[in-house]
Formats: structure tokens, sequence, C-alpha cells
């Protein structure tokens, strides 16, 4: 179909292939209520997708983007949002708490913490 032609073709298609449908005008609500079509159609339900499908269906790279914007919508560092999975992954396995990738994420929260509290305290003193 040729963009010009649009509503043509249209008219022409509606003229070839005549419907049953009356679009008489009810007068009152009753004439509203008796006319055709009188029901709603039957519309499947949604699906919600389980977060766990979800993510057995992502790789890395996508969970790794997702947790990025979580972080910067809560306005959290990344190092904060991967503490607290860690924290509720260890209230279901209690060794998770004792892992290098645990210690490692609180150290650099630490770390990052006395590296600004000191650039802090190394601009007051300039002053």
């Amino acid at each position: 179909m040729n963009k010009k032609n649009t509503l043509n073709d249209l008219s022409d298609f509606l003229k070839q292939n005549p419907q049953n449908t009356s679009y008489k005008k009810p007068k009152s609500k009753e004439d509203f209520l008796k006319s055709e079509p009188n029901a709603l159609v039957s519309v499947p339900q949604i699906k919600r997708e389980n977060i766990i499908d979800i993510l057995n269906n992502s790789n890395p790279s996508d969970i790794a983007k997702a947790l990025h914007n979580i972080a910067k919508k809560e306005q959290k560092s990344f190092i904060d949002l991967w503490l607290n999975i860690l924290e509720e992954g260890a209230k279901t396995d209690p060794l998770l708490k004792n892992t290098n990738a645990f210690k490692i994420l609180k150290s650099i929260r630490k770390t990052s913490f006395n590296v600004v509290l000191e650039g802090i305290t190394q601009l007051i003193k300039n002053k």
C-alpha cells in the first residue's frame, strides 16, 4: 500500500468486504445495553515472569547492568548493593558470609570510606 492511498485502499477493502455490523446510534441506555456486541471479549491473563526465571535466562552482563541501574536509582554504590545481596544470601546459606568475596567487598567499602575521609581531612588541614 502506498502511503498516499492508504485511506482509499481501506475504503475499497471495506466496500468489497461488507460487515454485518450495524452502527445505529442508541437512543437510550437500554438500547445501548441491548446492542451488539453486548459482552466483553475474554482476554487471556498476562503471566508475569518469575524473577528466578528471568535471572536464569540472563547472562552475567545483563545482571550486572541491572544491578548498576538499581544502585544508581537507590543512590548506592555498586559495592554496597553487592554487600546487601550477599547478606541476604547469607540468610539462606550462612557459609556465604565467610567467603573471600564478602570479605573483599567489605574491605573495599571500608577502604573507600577511609580514602574519602583522608581526603577531607587533608582538605581541612590545607585551609
